[in-house]
């Protein structure tokens, strides 16, 4: 877990001023046809999003710094290089504690992977207990995937086609408290295959905290990669420390800082 030797230290520094094993996934490809089961090869409704509001809550659009998006974008590079590298198609987003900009990162990830025109997005609200990319985009939504889960909902019919192109999102709204057993449960699996029946999809879980509850670790079976946020002066020490020994046995993928002040805050 060397990765978050960079991240720790800035923490470090920062608390001392103010007292206040790899595994192979199931192959990308740059090329190839749909699955005609895959449900995001169906006719999905397409929205278009308040741009207004995701610049409110710090989201890439027309109007975001430039910096920040090129910060992204360094970011996504990054990304894709490891997961082609690996054969890997999906990433789950995590940080130690609420607060850290997991899931500003997450929506922002997906948002710059799905300006690549190699492959589509899938961005999968799986913070089940405290759900908020419906909120951070301003979606209304009938359904979410915990309908998927619960009561076999078609998947079709909670996916949200924005009018971001290749951009598919899988959003939550119904809050459950049984979340781990649901993240590890034979239809959880089933909708993780079906999701990636696409070769040319990526798919971006946006996972609890790993400090508040046992979800990431029940669901990582499901993902071929981990990445971590943490935020700037947010963050504490101690919990990045402890996050970083329940994720010893993880693949995590890299660390991201949030919240920085450098040009580059990703580390690997």
């Amino acid at each position: 877990m060397s990765r978050l030797n960079k991240a720790l230290e800035r923490i470090k520094t920062r608390e001392s001023s103010n007292p206040n094993a790899l595994r192979s996934g199931s192959g990308f490809k740059t090329a190839g046809t749909t699955n005609i089961n895959d449900p995001l090869g169906k006719q999905i409704h397409k929205v278009r999003l308040n741009d207004s509001v995701m610049h409110t809550n710090h989201l890439i659009t027309k109007q975001v710094d430039p910096a920040v998006r090129t910060s992204y974008k360094m970011l996504r590079t990054r990304i894709l290089h490891a997961m082609h590298a690996n054969g890997w198609r999906s990433l789950a987003i995590t940080s130690a504690s609420q607060g850290d900009g997991k899931t500003v990162t997450a929506i922002n990830l997906a948002i710059s992977l799905a300006g690549d025109v190699n492959h589509n997005v899938c961005l999968v609200d799986l913070d089940l207990r405290h759900s908020s990319i419906a909120r951070y985009l301003d979606l209304s939504a009938k359904y979410g995937v915990s309908d998927c889960l619960i009561d076999n909902l078609p998947v079709e019919k909670a996916l949200i086609r924005p009018h971001i192109d290749r951009l598919f999102i899988l959003p939550n709204i119904r809050h459950v408290m049984n979340s781990s057993e649901l993240l590890s449960s034979p239809a959880m699996h089933e909708l993780s295959a079906l999701l990636s029946a696409d070769p040319n999809r990526i798919i971006i879980y946006d996972m609890p905290p790993i400090l508040a509850a046992d979800d990431m670790l029940a669901f990582n079976k499901n993902t071929d990669a981990i990445l971590f946020v943490v935020a700037e002066g947010v963050t504490r020490r101690t919990d990045t420390v402890r996050a970083r020994e329940l994720m010893d046995e993880l693949n995590v993928i890299g660390t991201v800082l949030n919240q920085s002040d450098e040009k580059t805050a990703t580390y690997y």
